[in-house]
């Protein structure tokens, strides 16, 4: 029960604390005042409202080191928190105390780091693990958190223009899709490159759950999402998809066709992982397992190294700038050789006034005749692997899909009660199988109207089907008896 104890002229509010400490608040003019703090303490902790009037006088250094240790993530994240904390936030913000600490000196120190050259998302990123690390805070040590950001404020201009850029993420047609990923598995000289990148673009799965895909969880007409492949620091582990959405996702038939046919093929589905005795952060890393998608040297993927050599170039026409003196370069093909041409090694771009010169010297093909070279054109900048997974839901809504079965597909949950009385019967997934196949042979028609031919062995060959369908039976005829002879 709080009380009040008179301190010379003036009253001292005690009570018991949530750990049973007897905690106080001097400075009170009347007994009353005191007694009344002491009882509004005491409802607080009974509402686990109770700020710990102790606790805000800590350092931020002092409460991150309490609460980085308690975290329950993956390792990439704690992986980031940890450099995000010991970089950025901590030589700043560590020797202030968490009640010193307000909103308006930490927006103004968010802005300090772009200022410093921190990009404007690192900037961000720095501040959201900040907030993340005060929220725990709250109630206990401080009464509010000052990292987070007001709804509301700030100017409306940028959160408009922040909104609507948003809105008009960039996302691919099935065409588009296709002529992308066509280029991709030229620049790779892989034709799982190719199939891979279809994957992603027509069951919208993330690209370490295509990483984690292993040849055991895709069936004839579906693919179980169950896994993803974590990158840290330039090794792998395996682990549950973003926030548990394990799920079966429907394949149309052309693509448990392009499956089908690579699982069969020679390719290695085995990776050169190697175990590793990790017993201080018990990570379990990839130690040789089974894959459906492995580069030529059976490693996996790498999200940079693929964005940066292969992916970006397809999309862009253009390989990336990856340093001063690396400036960015269109890229260079041979057209002498089947669509789209094969790649030549990076040349620096013509510059308007100055004469041109192929590409020449040790180690590169000597292309004699100019007219040979040709340079892609953009096909959808910006696009990013993820994007295509933005183009798959959009895909479903042009196609009515319903939104229980979108969601299925997609790994998201439905709230409320619609996600507890809908269900995803057969004849959703028939009709998404069906509605993605009408976009695949809709865009291949119209690939095939640029070329009959491909240097991409798969879509060579659905390019040769589509120019020889199968023989239809004339209306009204029958199908042959294929049926051993029997007297019966």
């Amino acid at each position: 029960m709080g009380y009040a104890e008179k301190r010379g002229n003036l009253w001292r509010a005690r009570w018991r604390g949530p750990g049973g400490a007897l905690e106080s608040e001097p400075g009170f003019t009347t007994k009353t005042a005191a007694e009344t703090y002491a009882r509004d303490q005491e409802a607080a902790i009974r509402a686990h409202r109770y700020v710990d009037p102790r606790g805000g006088r800590m350092t931020l250094t002092e409460w991150v080191n309490i609460w980085f240790p308690a975290l329950d993530l993956e390792p990439s994240t704690l992986d980031s928190y940890r450099y995000l904390f010991e970089v950025i936030v901590l030589p700043d913000l560590g020797e202030r105390t968490l009640l010193a600490l307000t909103n308006e000196g930490i927006s103004k120190w968010e802005k300090g780091l772009f200022a410093a050259g921190y990009s404007k998302k690192t900037a961000a990123n720095a501040r959201g693990a900040l907030s993340t690390a005060l929220a725990d805070a709250v109630p206990r040590y401080i009464p509010l958190n000052p990292a987070a950001k007001s709804k509301g404020k700030g100017r409306k201009g940028g959160s408009r223009i922040e909104r609507i850029e948003k809105e008009a993420k960039v996302w691919a047609s099935p065409l588009q899709v296709l002529l992308i990923a066509e280029r991709a598995a030229t620049i790779s000289g892989l034709d799982a490159t190719f199939i891979a990148d279809i994957t992603v673009a027509y069951t919208g799965c993330r690209w370490s759950e295509l990483l984690g895909l292993p040849p055991d969880l895709i069936y004839s007409d579906a693919i179980d999402l169950h896994w993803k492949l974590y990158e840290l620091n330039g090794r792998f582990y395996r682990g549950r998809p973003k926030d548990g959405s394990m799920r079966t996702v429907a394949t149309p038939p052309f693509l448990n066709g392009m499956l089908r046919r690579h699982l069969l093929s020679d390719v290695s589905l085995k990776c050169s992982c190697v175990p590793v005795l990790d017993e201080k952060n018990h990570i379990p890393w990839c130690a040789g397992d089974s894959y459906a998608f492995l580069t030529a040297q059976a490693s996996h993927y790498r999200r940079s190294n693929f964005s940066e050599r292969i992916f970006r170039p397809a999309a862009d026409g253009w390989y990336p700038q990856r340093s001063a003196s690396r400036p960015r370069m269109p890229v260079l093909v041979d057209h002498q050789y089947p669509w789209p041409g094969k790649p030549l090694p990076p040349w620096p771009a013509a510059q308007a006034g100055q004469p041109y010169t192929a590409p020449q010297g040790r180690g590169r093909p000597r292309v004699t005749d100019d007219s040979r070279i040709a340079s892609w054109q953009p096909i959808l900048s910006g696009l990013t692997p993820h994007g295509q997974r933005h183009g798959y839901q959009t895909w479903m809504d042009e196609d009515g899909i319903p939104y229980v079965a979108q969601s299925q597909q997609m790994g998201h949950e439905v709230p409320g009660m619609r996600g507890i009385y809908s269900h995803v019967t057969d004849r959703m997934l028939s009709e998404i199988r069906d509605a993605l196949q009408r976009r695949w042979e809709a865009s291949l028609r119209a690939r095939a109207a640029l070329s009959p031919t491909s240097a991409v062995p798969a879509l060579n060959a659905a390019l040769m089907a589509l120019a020889d369908p199968p023989r239809r039976l004339p209306l009204g005829g029958s199908a042959p008896n294929l049926l051993p002879n029997s007297d019966t």
